[in-house]
């Protein structure tokens, strides 16, 4: 999903990226993404209306996730469950509306493992820019292993996610 940030007075001050994590409007973000809004608007795949909410149910500013939940139902993305160990140089789609363009799709690989202050990220060289975070980082078979959390704007695609089990200990009541 498209996430579009608004404050106390109705201005959208940014946008990011979001994944529906449970058939109950559950969507998975970064907390940077959500922090400081009053209320966000999400547009959807395949919908023309933007739809509102207000209600942040969770987050965590250490890991960076946030859950906000929607009126409407969609299918959620799986989220990874670890059957197989992800490796360096295995293929990844990163999803996301950088700069405001609606569900960007780029592709490329994971190129490390890392911990930002405890926090075990995933390196990957997928092209993102501003507005991806809170996005899916998939596998090829269509799983979320990571949720887009930043990037470094010196160097040419070194991109971090949250990795999988991360969002596991984050979101696990929500997700199925």
């Amino acid at each position: 999903v498209m996430l579009r940030v608004f404050d106390k007075n109705g201005q959208c001050v940014k946008t990011g990226s979001g994944v529906v994590i449970n058939s109950s409007g559950y969507i998975l973000t970064n907390f940077h993404v959500v922090n400081g809004g009053s209320y966000y608007g999400i547009q959807l795949e395949e919908e023309t209306d933007i739809f509102y909410t207000d209600e942040l149910i969770k987050y965590n500013q250490y890991f960076d996730l946030a859950i906000l939940r929607m009126e409407k139902r969609r299918r959620p993305v799986p989220v990874y469950k670890g059957g197989k160990r992800l490796v360096r140089g295995q293929k990844v789609v990163a999803i996301g509306s950088p700069l405001g363009l609606f569900n960007s799709v780029s592709d490329g690989i994971i190129s490390g493992f890392r911990k930002l202050e405890d926090v075990s990220v995933i390196q990957f060289t997928a092209p993102v820019s501003h507005g991806s975070s809170g996005g899916a980082l998939l596998d090829l078979y269509g799983n979320l292993i990571g949720i887009i959390t930043a990037g470094y704007d010196d160097g040419q695609n070194l991109n971090l996610a949250v990795d999988y089990e991360t969002i596991w200990q984050f979101a696990n009541g929500f997700l199925k």
